[in-house]
């Protein structure tokens, strides 16, 4: 099998039964994420890889963060768990150092040598003086700025120009990733770029138990539309809204919304408010996987009305728990939900309601997604993933 890649396919091609070459490596993998509470996003990305780097059983991997949000007791026992290592540098320390002294280095903070630095985020630049591995996972505070808010930009920026000036290696997300990256850089990144496609864990393919739906208190006996995602911006809800409104009278479905509270909601409820909707949407706050796996395999039908993503890992993991997927067809999401799912212009409320409205009427239609859907998300592997940045660290330690 082979992990997807367009252009850069030739760096994710996988043996699943070859020999992981990189023992005696020793890779520094920098994320705030280790050091906080677990959540979805960079979060599920920079556990998964670590997972997945451990279980291929290649190099030695020492997650790094520059602080921690967990209280000392949790902190003890992620690092005791995971081996997780602090640069004892402090939030604002670790990134004022950094950006504007590019000292100390990463690998001095440690309390044993490495061979590579890998920043598994573009955060802000990380100080080092080994052989550097650089994750951009998309570019959207600084080509939509409107999308985004406390991501401190400028910051973005310049870790970004560090990266083109000193990584060994980029790798990018998503084919959309590499493609922005180099277009907005320019072609001196060329032979630096490494596509590397993100995977779905393997319990969303498992059945989730049913109870842990009662927390939501979601009605019975009733069927729902999905999306999950922190209201912002560029997650679109309110034209999810706006495409509900024109379903009450069609369709009997509830909408359940999962994710944080997000920024900028004031549209988002505005649309919240309108008299068709009200009993008819649910929003679950924060929820676990185990709980994100039961909303999965619960609902109807997935809708992602996402207006940008650098990579989209929601819409295979809905597709790993069997149920047909609505996508918005904008940035990365066509290379990630391929023919496997509907592909729609969400930013279309009558749009995105026709398509909604074609796939819950169907059965025959929903068996067939379904199926596409299991057999497109398996093609995603984070076993893949692994292997592939294992071969990178080889490379650019030489």
């Amino acid at each position: 099998m082979q992990c997807l890649g367009g252009r850069f396919l030739q760096f994710a091609i996988i043996d699943r039964d070859s020999t992981v070459s990189g023992q005696g490596l020793r890779v520094a993998c920098f994320a705030n994420q280790f050091g906080d509470q677990h959540g979805h996003g960079l979060a599920r990305y920079s556990r998964e890889l670590l997972s997945a780097l451990r279980a291929i059983g290649g190099p030695d991997i020492i997650p790094v963060a520059g602080w921690s949000g967990l209280q000392p007791k949790q902190l003890a026992a992620r690092q005791k768990e995971t081996g997780l290592q602090l640069t004892g540098l402090g939030r604002r320390g670790t990134s004022l150092l950094w950006t504007f002294l590019d000292r100390p280095s990463l690998e001095s903070r440690l309390a044993a040598p490495v061979d590579v630095v890998h920043a598994v985020s573009l955060g802000y630049p990380i100080a080092t003086r080994k052989p550097f591995v650089v994750t951009i996972h998309d570019l959207g505070p600084l080509i939509y700025p409107e999308f985004f808010r406390n991501t401190r930009p400028w910051v973005m920026k310049r870790s970004l120009e560090q990266a083109v000036r000193k990584a060994d290696a980029i790798v990018c997300v998503s084919q959309y990733t590499a493609d922005t990256l180099r277009d907005y850089v320019g072609p001196e990144i060329e032979g630096r770029l490494r596509v590397v496609l993100e995977g779905v864990s393997e319990h969303f393919f498992s059945r989730a138990d049913p109870t842990l739906l009662c927390r939501f208190s979601l009605p019975t006996d009733v069927p729902f539309i999905l999306s999950a995602g922190a209201a912002s911006p560029r997650k679109n809800l309110q034209g999810l809204l706006r495409a509900m409104t024109l379903l009450v009278d069609e369709l009997p479905h509830h909408l359940v919304l999962v994710g944080g509270a997000g920024w900028d909601n004031t549209a988002l409820h505005h649309e919240l408010a309108a008299p068709a909707l009200q009993g008819r949407v649910h929003l679950t706050g924060y929820v676990s996987d185990e709980e994100l796996c039961a909303l999965y395999q619960a609902a109807s039908v997935y809708v992602h009305p996402s207006l940008f993503e650098g990579f989209g890992l929601p819409v295979l993991e809905a597709m790993a728990c069997r149920v047909p997927v609505v996508s918005s067809n904008r940035t990365s999401l066509p290379e990630v939900v391929g023919q496997a799912g509907c592909l729609t212009d969400a930013s279309d409320p009558e749009t995105l309601a026709s398509d909604i409205l074609r796939i819950c009427r169907s059965d025959d239609l929903r068996a067939a997604m379904i199926e596409k859907g299991q057999l497109r998300a398996r093609a995603f592997c984070w076993s893949d993933c692994a292997r592939t940045m294992t071969d990178i660290y080889r490379d650019v330690a030489g």
